[in-house]
């Protein structure tokens, strides 16, 4: 029997695939990877992150002045990551999806207890999913 739910969750996930949420955040991280200048930041800051992890975790005593140079340019990389503008599509696009994802939890944890799924709404910000930590659906 939840085979054969499985089977139509399937199928609905292949025409979820075509709506403008799965189509949007597929190009999001596209164009995250073909923006070269964000590459270019990320590896900078992976690169700045690895350096700070190995000073800060040094045996011998790290120098933590050049620790604060790294969380520096961590911070400041990390920002221009997040202020480029492929980031911000990408984010957006990601929040999309996890809204869906979120709803799409609110209605199996419905169901399993006992409710009407029809009834279940896009779920607040801040929603988890788990009706034990709410006060309540609309």
């Amino acid at each position: 029997m939840a085979f054969d739910f499985i089977t139509e969750l399937k199928k609905l996930c292949v025409q979820l695939q075509k709506e403008d949420v799965a189509v949007y955040f597929e190009q999001a991280k596209k164009m995250n990877d073909m923006d070269q200048e964000l590459q270019e930041l990320i590896g900078k800051f992976n690169l700045a992150r690895f350096n700070y992890n190995i000073e800060a975790n040094k045996q011998e005593g790290s120098d933590e002045k050049v620790i604060a140079e790294y969380e520096k340019e961590i911070n400041e990389l990390y920002t221009q990551i997040m202020e480029n503008d492929s980031m911000v599509a990408y984010s957006e696009a990601k929040a999309d999806v996890d809204r869906l994802m979120q709803h799409a939890q609110a209605v199996l944890t419905c169901v399993f207890n006992g409710g009407d799924p029809m009834l279940v709404e896009l779920p607040d910000e801040g929603c988890t999913g788990s009706c034990s930590t709410c006060s309540g659906c609309h």
